[in-house]
């Protein structure tokens, strides 16, 4: 089954022609979508600022259009979390919904989104446009993908994070998924993770500051905010204070991505839109290859490199990727197994086992 994978875009014409020549001489992945946003939108956005591209509208519209003169679409992300209070979303009403005819007129076909009321707004405009859920949504049950399709017909979903390995929920998401014609999608290269390591006992769970960290970045989180000692970021780098921990984080690998098919997925998202062009070109070759030899961790961009395009950053630890071939088969072999249910490390222990292995 060919792998479709929808990556992240920067606006340069380096990265959208190594897009194109690899669509042209790989075979066993595809690039059908590319996901971003502009500067002008980043109070409607999970990025602040000072990480968005600042492309002209012109510029932009150049950029959908060669796009899609090689059968990639654009994504547009209009994903915050936070819009303020109810009176402040009525006052930016028609900004918001000004800004998705333009975006509509560029061509653009998806826009995902975080909160209902932006699909209101959508939804008032046109039944064209493509909607997609985004992974900030944090969707936890089947139901609840019922209820964006039948409220504001959702064609899209780029599943939670943290259910990466819960199998059976997976499987039955992508049931319903399939069989009502919306295209779910999962986060491959995030290690989005915290945890501690005490006693004997390496405990890391999906990241507890994720949701806010999300909303501080809505409302416009700054390059130099460092109030309460760079909450949450340096909170979350200090709690990775070990390889073991990494590990234990929700990623598939590219060589992993062939497990899913038998689930009925086979979409995928790359993140690292903020990181270098040379960076993005390696951790696409990787996944358009379904192969990738050396440091499991250099799969994604760091948060100690959130503030810059740093290519010679350094990963604390190192796990060598091709030691770990059938790592996640346990998960697909015990479908029923749940991470959420257990203390981890402590009444489960796989993860701590595997790495000893190492």
């Amino acid at each position: 089954m060919v792998e479709h994978l929808k990556v992240g875009y920067n606006f340069t014409y380096d990265l959208l022609d190594f897009l194109i020549e690899q669509n042209l001489c790989c075979q066993k992945s595809k690039i059908y979508e590319v996901y971003g946003s502009r500067k002008e939108s980043s109070f409607l956005t999970a990025r602040p600022a000072f990480r968005i591209p600042d492309v002209s509208r012109h510029e932009f519209r150049k950029h959908i259009e060669k796009l899609q003169q090689n059968n990639i679409g654009f994504n547009y992300t209009l994903n915050t979390s936070c819009l303020g209070n109810k009176k402040d979303i009525f006052k930016i009403k028609k900004t918001i919904q000004d800004y998705i005819r333009f975006l509509m007129d560029c061509g653009v076909k998806t826009i995902t989104i975080t909160l209902p009321i932006m699909a209101e707004f959508i939804r008032e405009l046109s039944d064209e446009v493509n909607i997609e859920i985004s992974t900030i949504a944090n969707i936890d049950t089947v139901t609840q993908v019922k209820l964006w399709k039948e409220y504001y017909n959702v064609n899209k979903l780029c599943g939670n994070l943290s259910r990466n390995r819960d199998i059976t929920f997976l499987e039955n998401l992508s049931n319903y998924c399939n069989s009502n014609e919306i295209v779910l999608s999962l986060l491959a290269n995030e290690f989005c993770i915290n945890g501690t390591c005490y006693d004997g006992y390496c405990s890391y769970t999906d990241c507890i500051y994720r949701t806010h960290c999300y909303q501080l970045h809505s409302l416009g989180y700054d390059v130099n905010d460092v109030y309460f000692d760079d909450y949450p970021m340096q909170r979350c780098i200090n709690s990775r204070n070990n390889a073991l921990g990494w590990l234990k984080s929700n990623f598939i690998r590219p060589e992993d991505m062939g497990l899913y098919n038998q689930i009925g997925i086979n979409h995928f998202k790359l993140t690292g839109r903020t990181g270098s062009t040379e960076y993005m070109k390696r951790i696409i070759s990787a996944y358009m290859s379904q192969h990738y030899e050396g440091n499991l961790l250099e799969l994604w961009k760091h948060l100690e490199t959130i503030s810059c395009n740093n290519d010679l950053f350094v990963p604390p630890f190192v796990i060598l990727n091709e030691k770990l071939d059938g790592f996640l088969e346990f998960w697909f072999s015990n479908k029923t197994h749940r991470c959420s249910n257990e203390i981890c490390g402590e009444t489960c222990t796989y993860c701590d086992n595997f790495y000893k292995k190492l």
